[in-house]
Protein backbone atom coordinates (compact mmCIF):
# COMPACT_ATOMS: atom_id res chain seq x y z
CA UNK A 1 0.00 0.00 0.00
CA UNK A 2 1.32 3.39 -0.70
CA UNK A 3 -1.07 6.64 0.32
CA UNK A 4 -3.89 4.51 0.94
CA UNK A 5 -6.68 5.06 3.12
CA UNK A 6 -8.65 2.65 5.04
CA UNK A 7 -11.68 4.69 6.75
CA UNK A 8 -13.72 2.20 9.01
CA UNK A 9 -16.62 3.52 10.81
CA UNK A 10 -17.69 -0.79 10.98
CA UNK A 11 -15.40 -3.15 9.63
CA UNK A 12 -13.09 -3.27 6.59
CA UNK A 13 -11.63 -6.69 5.94
CA UNK A 14 -8.67 -7.20 3.88
CA UNK A 15 -7.95 -10.96 2.63
CA UNK A 16 -4.15 -12.59 2.05
CA UNK A 17 -1.57 -11.82 -0.75
CA UNK A 18 -4.15 -8.44 -1.48
CA UNK A 19 -2.41 -6.31 -3.83
CA UNK A 20 -3.55 -2.09 -2.81
CA UNK A 21 -2.38 0.66 -5.67
CA UNK A 22 -1.10 4.37 -4.73
CA UNK A 23 -3.81 6.70 -3.38
CA UNK A 24 -6.71 4.17 -3.61
CA UNK A 25 -9.66 4.48 -0.88
CA UNK A 26 -11.60 2.21 1.33
CA UNK A 27 -14.32 3.36 2.73
CA UNK A 28 -17.26 1.55 5.15
CA UNK A 29 -18.92 4.99 5.80
CA UNK A 30 -20.90 7.94 3.60
CA UNK A 31 -19.48 10.00 6.64
CA UNK A 32 -22.52 11.85 6.47
CA UNK A 33 -26.30 12.26 6.10
CA UNK A 34 -27.85 12.64 2.60
CA UNK A 35 -29.96 15.52 4.13
CA UNK A 36 -28.55 18.80 3.84
CA UNK A 37 -31.36 19.70 6.82
CA UNK A 38 -29.89 16.56 9.09
CA UNK A 39 -26.07 17.44 8.20
CA UNK A 40 -26.80 20.98 10.03
CA UNK A 41 -26.81 18.92 13.31
CA UNK A 42 -23.68 17.90 13.75
CA UNK A 43 -25.21 14.63 16.22
CA UNK A 44 -27.85 13.72 13.79
CA UNK A 45 -25.61 13.68 11.11
CA UNK A 46 -23.21 11.61 12.61
CA UNK A 47 -26.33 8.98 13.79
CA UNK A 48 -28.01 9.11 10.31
CA UNK A 49 -24.33 8.44 8.45
CA UNK A 50 -24.61 5.03 6.70
CA UNK A 51 -22.18 2.23 7.31
CA UNK A 52 -21.71 -1.39 5.56
CA UNK A 53 -18.64 -3.44 5.67
CA UNK A 54 -16.01 -3.92 3.31
CA UNK A 55 -14.82 -6.79 2.04
CA UNK A 56 -11.44 -7.70 -0.08
CA UNK A 57 -11.14 -11.22 -0.81
CA UNK A 58 -7.59 -13.06 -0.88
CA UNK A 59 -5.19 -12.54 -3.69
CA UNK A 60 -7.45 -9.54 -4.91
CA UNK A 61 -5.13 -6.73 -7.06
CA UNK A 62 -6.84 -3.00 -7.19
CA UNK A 63 -5.65 -0.41 -9.14
CA UNK A 64 -3.85 3.05 -8.70
CA UNK A 65 -6.91 6.13 -7.49
CA UNK A 66 -9.82 3.51 -7.26
CA UNK A 67 -12.16 4.16 -4.42
CA UNK A 68 -13.99 1.41 -3.17
CA UNK A 69 -17.67 1.95 -0.86
CA UNK A 70 -19.58 0.63 1.73
CA UNK A 71 -21.16 -2.70 1.75
CA UNK A 72 -18.99 -3.89 -1.24
CA UNK A 73 -17.68 -7.48 -1.03
CA UNK A 74 -14.62 -7.78 -3.80
CA UNK A 75 -14.58 -11.85 -4.98
CA UNK A 76 -11.03 -13.71 -4.51
CA UNK A 77 -8.74 -13.10 -7.16
CA UNK A 78 -10.19 -10.39 -8.67
CA UNK A 79 -8.84 -7.06 -10.73
CA UNK A 80 -9.74 -3.80 -9.99
CA UNK A 81 -8.95 -1.49 -12.45
CA UNK A 82 -7.55 1.68 -12.01
CA UNK A 83 -9.05 4.62 -11.28
CA UNK A 84 -12.44 2.42 -10.69
CA UNK A 85 -15.04 3.24 -8.69
CA UNK A 86 -16.79 0.59 -7.01
CA UNK A 87 -20.09 0.50 -5.81
CA UNK A 88 -21.54 -3.04 -5.94
CA UNK A 89 -19.52 -6.08 -4.89
CA UNK A 90 -17.55 -7.90 -7.46
CA UNK A 91 -17.39 -11.89 -7.70
CA UNK A 92 -14.65 -13.86 -7.93
CA UNK A 93 -12.13 -14.52 -10.47
CA UNK A 94 -13.21 -11.26 -13.13
CA UNK A 95 -11.68 -7.92 -13.87
CA UNK A 96 -13.84 -4.69 -13.39
CA UNK A 97 -13.46 -0.96 -13.75
CA UNK A 98 -15.17 2.21 -14.31
CA UNK A 99 -16.78 4.50 -12.74
CA UNK A 100 -18.85 3.05 -11.38
CA UNK A 101 -17.09 -0.23 -12.15
CA UNK A 102 -18.73 -2.90 -13.77
CA UNK A 103 -17.32 -6.48 -14.78
CA UNK A 104 -15.38 -6.87 -18.52
CA UNK A 105 -13.84 -9.87 -17.95
CA UNK A 106 -14.02 -13.27 -16.27
CA UNK A 107 -10.69 -15.06 -15.35
CA UNK A 108 -9.35 -18.02 -16.45
CA UNK A 109 -8.98 -19.68 -13.39
CA UNK A 110 -7.38 -23.17 -14.81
Amino acid sequence: MSSTVLWAAQSITIGNYVKIGANVKVMDTDAHALDFNVRRVREEDAKQKRCAPVVVEDDVLIGVNSIILKGVTIGARSIIGAGSVVTKSVPSDCVACGNPARVVKILNTD
